[in-house]
C-alpha cells in the first residue's frame, strides 16, 4: 500500500508553526508496513483540497490529511471531501450529543458552529476523538481511501493510535513488516562513517537499505529491511557489527538521545558533574537538566559571563584574564578547577568563547572556543574554531562538550 500526506494550513506555508505531523504520520505509517510516496503542505482552501485528493488518488491507496476540521476552521476539509466526492450531509445526533455533554460539564455554552460542526458527508466512518470535538473521517472511494484528521497534533495523535489503526489492519491486511534500527554516533561525520563501513554495507542485499541522517555536531544510521516474514533478527544482527566497528564514535541506539547516554554513564559510575559556562549562556545545564532524573548526577553549574564573575564565583586570578583574556586555555582551566571546588563534584567541564556575531579579533575570530573538562587530578583542554552563526556556535558546542563528558568518563572509570 502507498500512501500520500497532505497536511492543510496556511500558517505551514507562510512559516509561522513548523509541519510536526507529517513526519510522525510518516514513521508511523512505515512501521506499519505503508510506503509513503509523497508528503506536500498545501493552503487552507477549497481547490487547494480537492485538487490534492485527485491527484493524489490516482497514485496511492491511501491520502491522509491533517488541518481544517472543527468550529473555527469551518470546517473547510470536510466540505472540500464531500464537494469532491459528489455527496450530501447529514446530522451525526450522536456527535452532537457527546459535543453537548463535554460542554455542559464544563459550562461552556454550545454555539451554532459546535452544530454545524456534526454535519458530516454521508458514506463516511467516523473514527473516535478521545482528545477533542472534531473525529476522524475515513472515506472509501474506488478501493481507495482518504483519511481526515484534525491538524492539532494530540488529537491527531490519539485517532491514529487508538481509531485507525485497526482500520488500517482490515483495508492492508497483506502489509509487509519495515523494521529499521538507528545507530546514533557523535564526534564523526557521515563521509568517515560511510568510509569505515562501506566493506560491510556494500555487500548488503537489496531489501536492506542504509541511510545516513546527519543533525548538528551527530549522525544517525539507519538500517531497514522491508519483508513479508520477520526481519528483526537480520537487522539487529547488522546493528551489532556495525556498531562494533564505529566504536565509541556510537552512543545509544534508536531514541536514545546524548543527555540520555550521559546520564546512563554517570549514574552506573555513581559519578556527579558540574559546569561552568561562558559563552553557552546555560544553554549545556539546560540541556542536561531536559530529560527526567538528571538530578541523580547533575549538582549544578554557573554562568559567569564577565570577568568579575569569573573572579568571585570561579576564582579565575584577573592576572590571568588580563594576560591571556576570558577566551583562552588559561582561563578554562582555572575555569574548571574552579566549578569542582565550589560544587564539589567528581567531574567536570568549563567553556568559553566567542559565540558571535561580533566580539572577534584578528588573534581570536568569531567561533572560536575553548573548553576544559576533566577530574580533579587530570584535566583535558580542546580549542575547537567554528563560524558566524551565533546560534550553530551554541549549539555546536554543548554538543561537543557532552561527547568529551561522555568520553573522558569512560575512558578513566571503567565499568
Amino acid at each position: 500500500m502507498k500512501a500520500q500526506i497532505v497536511t492543510i494550513g496556511d500558517e505551514i506555508l507562510i512559516g509561522k508553526i513548523v509541519d510536526t505531523n507529517s513526519s510522525w504520520i510518516g514513521n508511523q505509517l512505515t512501521t506499519l508496513g505503508v510506503q509513503v510516496d509523497k508528503v506536500i503542505s498545501i493552503s487552507d482552501n477549497n481547490i487547494a483540497i480537492k485538487t490534492a485528493l485527485k491527484e493524489g488518488l490516482a497514485s496511492v491507496d491511501l491520502i491522509i490529511l491533517t488541518g481544517g476540521l472543527g468550529p473555527t476552521k469551518d470546517d473547510i476539509t470536510k466540505k472540500s471531501i464531500a464537494e469532491f466526492l459528489k455527496c450530501e450531509f447529514y446530522f451525526e445526533e450522536v456527535l452532537y450529543n457527546m459535543i453537548v455533554s463535554y460542554f455542559k460539564m464544563r459550562g461552556i455554552p454550545i454555539t451554532d458552529a459546535h452544530k454545524e460542526q456534526c454535519y458530516m458527508p454521508e458514506g463516511v466512518h467516523l473514527l473516535e476523538n478521545k482528545m477533542g470535538t472534531a473525529p476522524g473521517m475515513l472515506f472509501e472511494v474506488e478501493g481507495k481511501y482518504i483519511l481526515s484528521m484534525p491538524g492539532v497534533p494530540y488529537e491527531m495523535k490519539w485517532i491514529f493510535e487508538n481509531s485507525f489503526k485497526n482500520e488500517l489492519a482490515k483495508i492492508n491486511p497483506d502489509n509487509q513488516i519495515i523494521y529499521h534500527r538507528t545507530i546514533r554516533t557523535i564526534g564523526i561525520g557521515e563521509t568517515s562513517i560511510a568510509e569505515k563501513i562501506k566493506d560491510i554495507t556494500s555487500k548488503y542485499p537489496d531489501d536492506i537499505s542504509v541511510s545516513f541522517l546527519p543533525s548538528l555536531g551527530h549522525v544517525k544510521l539507519r538500517l531497514t529491511k522491508k519483508s513479508s516474514e520477520n526481519p528483526k533478527a537480520e537487522i539487529d544482527r547488522e546493528i551489532e557489527t556495525l556498531a562494533e566497528r564505529l566504536g565509541d564514535y556510537v552512543f545509544g541506539f534508536d531514541g536514545m538521545t546524548i543527555e540520555e547516554c550521559l546520564l546512563n554513564e554517570f549514574t552506573q559510575r555513581n559519578l556527579t558533574l558540574a559546569v561552568a559556562e561562558s559563552c553557552t549562556g546555560g544553554y549545556l545545564s539546560h540541556r542536561l537538566t531536559a530529560i527526567p532524573n538528571s538530578s541523580k548526577y547533575f549538582l549544578g553549574g554557573y554562568v559567569t559571563y564577565a570577568y568579575e564573575v569569573k573572579e568571585s564565583s570561579l576564582d579565575v586570578k584577573n592576572d590571568t584574564l588580563i594576560k591571556f583574556g576570558a577566551v583562552s586555555e588559561e582561563t578554562v582551566k582555572e575555569m574548571h578547577i574552579g566549578i569542582l571546588n565550589r560544587i564539589n563534584a567528581d567531574v567536570g567541564i568549563s567553556i568559553s568563547g566567542i559565540a558571535g556575531p561580533g566580539g572577534g579579533t584578528e588573534d581570536k575570530p568569531v567561533g572560536t572556543i575553548w573548553m576544559a573538562w576533566g577530574n580533579k587530578t587530570k584535566q583535558y583542554t580542546e580549542k575547537i574554531q567554528l563560524g558566524k552563526s551565533r546560534l550553530i556556535n551554541i549549539e555546536y558546542t554543548v554538543m561537543t562538550a557532552m561527547n568529551k563528558l561522555r568520553l573522558f568518563i569512560i575512558e578513566n572509570y571503567p565499568t
